[in-house]
């Protein structure tokens, strides 16, 4: 396990940039998209902490709230494709209840009826968010 703060440069290659970090300012945005691709996503979700697992997973945390801590996970890393929402990048929901909820499910923030954050047609730029439950249902 590496942990993405230790500035090394293999580390840096599989780790995305902080977004208070000046040098990546204007450039962070591109870094994932939304579950179609028609939209880029707004990193600052998750940049509060990150580490690589042994087989490349990527793990990105956020503390937005008192009651949205997120975790996610690029199964296949930063370094590779698609790099989107849904499709490699995966979110979960710790609730102050200490569940952790699959982005998508009932309860979590990014749960919807009509799949606006799961959907080949929607424009939203969280679209893919909520495609974790989805995907572990199928």
């Amino acid at each position: 396990m590496y942990d993405c703060g230790l500035g090394h440069d293999d580390v840096n290659k599989a780790c995305i940039p902080n977004t208070n970090n000046s040098a990546y300012k204007g450039e962070n945005h591109i870094l994932y998209k939304t579950y179609n691709g028609k939209a880029n996503v707004n990193i600052s979700l998750f940049d509060d902490g990150q580490f690589v697992l042994n087989d490349g997973t990527l793990i990105l945390l956020e503390n937005q709230t008192s009651n949205q801590t997120c975790i996610s996970a690029d199964v296949n890393g930063f370094g590779k494709g698609p790099n989107r929402l849904g499709r490699d990048l995966f979110m979960f929901q710790l609730t102050n209840d200490g569940d952790l909820l699959p982005m998508g499910a009932k309860g979590s923030t990014y749960y919807s009826v009509n799949d606006s954050y799961c959907s080949d047609t929607s424009t939203s730029n969280m679209n893919g968010a909520g495609c974790t439950y989805k995907m572990l249902q199928e």
